[in-house]
């Protein structure tokens, strides 16, 4: 349910540097300016690519149910609408899902051009929410302030994952819920690795013209993000417990591997070995 057309639109100051990012990156963050380079030109397609955006009806329901199930629905009796906070939002998808439900939505961003991409998604649908430009590991709001962190698609870009998960318990009141999704690598044995390659080599062959399917990551980048390539769910559950939160589950989201590979060509699903999880901790509470 929309709750109005107005999108508040926020910078969290851009500091002084002549690449023109936000206060935080700094000189010696070389990592951080190379990958919202590679966002800010990927951004414009994002949305466009298998398992990034959303493209199919039957999808967006299947993650309208899972935020709803994370977060609760606000339309049923007794289901409180929470302020959530979004970090590494990118285009927006959880943000905007939550928004919908009718919760009090902060989405964060280091790229702006993914967040352009966001901005014009809320326009566009009526929904209200608070952008932020500024880090998702340091997001730039007020201490118990929030009763859940959400993020899709981000962990894997962080140099410090246990180290950011700890930093997102600062906005979240005691008590609050931190819930990652992202994705982990099937482990295939040699002749389905090799198929799996082949498969990959005709599916970019055939793409769309100007799109690609994954954002060109350099090997040297990939080694210094401690989640990239990961064969499990093992690190992500420590990360979160390292990070100082209880009750941390990890679960694969079938559902949604579902309908997504469902919308995939015989190639594209051997191509991509990647699985999806949910991780959900608790902030401690007080005492």
């Amino acid at each position: 349910m929309a709750r109005g057309a107005a999108t508040r639109d926020h910078r969290a100051g851009r500091g002084g540097d002549s690449a023109g990012y936000p206060a935080g990156v700094t000189e010696h963050d070389q990592l951080s300016r190379e990958l919202v380079a590679t966002w800010d030109a990927g951004a414009a397609t994002y949305d466009r690519l298998p398992r990034h955006g959303i493209r199919h009806d039957d999808e967006r329901r299947a993650w309208r149910r899972l935020v709803a199930a994370i977060l609760g629905d606000p339309a049923h009796a007794a289901v409180p609408r929470l302020r959530v906070l979004d970090v590494g939002t990118g285009t927006g998808v959880l943000a905007l899902l939550a928004a919908e439900l009718g919760h009090d939505v902060t989405a964060v961003d280091l790229s702006p051009g993914m967040l352009g991409q966001a901005r014009r998604r809320a326009l566009d649908t009526g929904l209200a929410v608070t952008w932020l430009e500024g880090d998702a590991a340091a997001p730039p709001v007020e201490p118990d302030s929030f009763d859940a962190v959400v993020c899709r698609h981000l962990v894997w870009t962080l140099a410090d994952p246990a180290g950011a998960i700890a930093a997102w318990r600062g906005p979240l009141r005691p008590g609050g819920l931190i819930a990652v999704i992202d994705g982990w690598y099937a482990r295939q044995p040699p002749p389905v690795r090799w198929a799996a390659r082949a498969a990959g080599r005709l599916v970019k062959r055939n793409g769309p013209d100007g799109d690609s399917h994954e954002h060109p990551y350099r090997p040297d980048q990939l080694a210094r993000l401690p989640l990239a390539r990961q064969s499990g769910t093992a690190a992500i559950a420590n990360a979160m417990v390292a990070a100082g939160l209880t009750h941390v589950r990890v679960r694969p989201l079938v559902e949604i591997e579902r309908i997504e590979r469902a919308h995939q060509s015989f190639a594209e699903r051997l191509a991509d070995p990647w699985r999806r999880y949910l991780a959900t901790g608790r902030s401690p509470r007080e005492g």
